[in-house]
């Protein structure tokens, strides 16, 4: 509300506008009125024209406790350096608001008889008469004032419009648009921007909207054989049989447990480590165990790693102080240094025991005593043992999985031939043979015609599933022959084919059973 604008306002109305002082006679001073305003006679109440309107319209000339007159601004030039117009604040009886502070407040305004551009002024104000001036809004400052903060302004019938360049939004193209208005970080904190937005992702979630779940696979943690499966912030192994821990790093041979580490660090270090697990550095001292650690560690991470045998300088000790002895496979020209040195398998050299300086960074194989399980976790009585922070299930025979959950399926291989059916008992299966067969797994059929099943001088006829009985003299024949109960071998009926010739045919089963059930 400067008052370039209360100017332009009230003109672009049609109409003049009146000065902070009257402008009648004794009512001019050059600081608050100027040859631009109205003059208009103050009827002896004040040289103000805000006293004058608020004896008018209130009873008093204390213009604070008008509240026709609240929040408008009147022109009063040369009161301060920001060209602001005088405003009233009505609820905080404020008598000279700061204009160039304001917008969308009130312009006073006036309107004069045609052609009597000095003497009396009349009011024509929403039909009210208020002395010789009339108050009329002004939205806000029109494209004189610059009003649009980002945008391009277009006077419109003294009103303006701003069209807001990209990122800004409002009547005056002040405010930011929020980016972050649509919720777009999925999994994610919005952080709004100048046309762009940020995002701080949940544990767990990556991409620009938080919308890509991380995946905690990706660096291949699980060891010595494990499945590695993602989860929200997370993963779990699924281990092998041999093998147990958060990450598949502990390993049974030869009932000890070896646990792998996946950090690199100094041999006594390493040593540290392995004693704060309730374990120890491991000792090598034959060439079996050294394959099986070599397997693993090539399985896995590939890198040399710290054995608790060390030199002092000449010979090499174990952790128990007895000298190194036995089949441990050395690189070639090892042990032969003076210095106090370690000993490493070599990852370079197929994993044969090396000596280097122990302030080194190796990976390293921590091993410990195996104890029984308290409790026994195993199922199907199975022997659980524990090292480290994993444990281990010995299974009986017809049981597997981590905790012999398992009972094992000996009919996945399909051991019945011949479309027999299989069941699966405890480490065990049995065959249902259908009609015809025989044997173990249904694999054979029965020799009908070695067992001189046919009356004597008859001939017999093999069917495999069934045989016949002919008379070779059928021709002599008067009567024909009649099936009995001692024509077939129990378990089979007697069908009369002809006057000189019977077949023998198993009988059907009852439901649920079968001629032949054998059992491995």
């Amino acid at each position: 509300m400067t008052n370039a604008n209360v100017k332009a306002a009230c003109e672009a109305a049609g109409m003049g506008y009146p000065c902070y002082w009257s402008g009648s006679d004794g009512c001019t001073y050059s600081d608050y009125w100027t040859s631009g305003c109205i003059t208009y006679d103050d009827a002896g109440v004040s040289c103000r024209t805000n006293d004058v309107l608020s004896a008018s319209l209130c009873g008093t000339t204390d213009y604070r406790q008008c509240q026709p007159l609240d929040d408008t601004f009147v022109y009063i030039p040369a009161w301060l350096s920001d060209d602001s117009a005088a405003g009233v604040d009505y609820e905080t009886h404020h008598w000279a608001l700061q204009g160039a502070n304001y917008n969308n407040m009130y312009a006073l305004c006036a309107e004069t008889k045609l052609g009597d551009q000095l003497e009396g002024w009349k009011v024509n104000c929403l039909d009210m008469i208020i002395l010789d001036a009339c108050i009329i809004p002004a939205p806000v400052p029109m494209c004189g004032g610059s009003p649009c903060v980002h945008g391009t302004c277009t006077d419109d019938n003294g009103n303006y419009t701003c069209t807001c360049e990209n990122g800004w939004e409002g009547t005056d193209c002040d405010q930011d648009i929020d980016d972050c208005a649509s919720s777009p970080c999925v999994h994610g904190t919005c952080k709004d921007g100048f046309m762009n937005y940020t995002c701080s992702c949940e544990n767990g979630w990556e991409g620009t909207n938080c919308d890509q779940d991380i995946d905690e696979c990706a660096s291949s943690p699980c060891w010595l054989g494990g499945t590695c499966l993602d989860h929200v912030d997370g993963f779990s192994c699924v281990c092998p049989e041999d093998a147990t821990g958060k990450n598949c790093e502990t390993a049974l041979f030869a009932g000890e447990c070896y646990e792998f580490s996946t950090v690199a660090v100094t041999h006594r270090e390493a040593t540290e480590a392995c004693s704060t697990n309730d374990g120890r550095l491991v000792d090598l001292k034959d060439d079996k165990l050294q394959r099986f650690l070599a397997d693993k560690i090539a399985a896995t991470s590939n890198v040399s790693n710290w054995l608790a045998m060390r030199s002092t300088p000449l010979p090499i000790y174990y952790s128990d102080g007895s000298s190194s002895t036995g089949s441990l496979q050395w690189s070639e020209g090892e042990p032969s240094s003076p210095l106090d040195l370690c000993v490493l398998l070599d990852s370079s050299d197929n994993y044969r025991a090396k000596t280097v300086f122990c302030t080194e960074q190796h990976n390293y194989v921590c091993e410990a005593i195996v104890k029984p399980c308290e409790p026994n976790v195993c199922q199907n009585g199975g022997n659980c043992t524990s090292c480290f922070d994993g444990s281990f299930c010995d299974c009986p025979d017809g049981f597997d999985g981590l905790t012999c959950e398992i009972n094992i399926d000996e009919c996945a291989s399909s051991p019945c031939q011949n479309h027999g059916s299989c069941q699966d008992g405890i480490n065990s299966y049995s065959c249902r043979c259908i009609n015809g067969f025989q044997g173990v797994h249904c694999e054979s059929t029965p020799d009908w015609c070695s067992q001189s099943l046919c009356p004597s001088g008859w001939t017999c006829v093999d069917h495999i599933v069934h045989f016949s009985c002919i008379d070779p003299a059928s021709a002599s024949r008067i009567v024909g022959y009649q099936c009995s109960s001692a024509s077939c071998p129990d378990g089979m009926y007697c069908t009369e084919e002809g006057v000189a010739s019977f077949s023998c045919k198993p009988e059907c089963p009852k439901r649920g059973q079968s001629l032949l059930t054998l059992v491995r």
